[in-house]
């Protein structure tokens, strides 16, 4: 939709997916993926006590040090979002995603990376 590199698309997104995903994991309980992101969290950080949150915190600095550029930059608008949102739906990458997200919840992603 949008002549984007995919890498800078993926920074943009990827803490706010993160977020996200584990309010998802919170609200259905599931423990498993829950872990991994905990898991996650202890490699980045190097803390053996840290959680999803230490992690998600870490891309979200990660990415301001390496100055991702917001979506908005690129053109993109709220008046895009339901497209986007139906393409996102239909992706192959959904599929690989530990909790099927609402579109509320795909709303905030996009709303958080603008």
């Amino acid at each position: 939709m949008f002549s984007i590199p995919h890498g800078v698309i993926c920074a943009c997104l990827l803490p706010h997916v993160m977020e996200v995903n584990v309010k998802a994991l919170q609200r259905i309980g599931t423990l498993e993926f829950l872990s991994r992101y905990d898991e996650v969290a202890r490699l980045l950080t190097g803390k053996p006590d840290a959680g999803a949150t230490h992690g998600i915190d870490w891309i979200h600095d990660l990415c301001n040090a390496l100055d991702v550029a917001p979506l908005f930059e690129f053109g993109i608008t709220e008046a895009h979002f339901p497209e986007m949102i139906a393409g996102a739906k239909r992706a192959s990458s959904m599929k690989g995603n530990p909790v099927e997200l609402t579109d509320e919840e795909l709303m905030e992603i996009l709303r958080k990376a603008v």
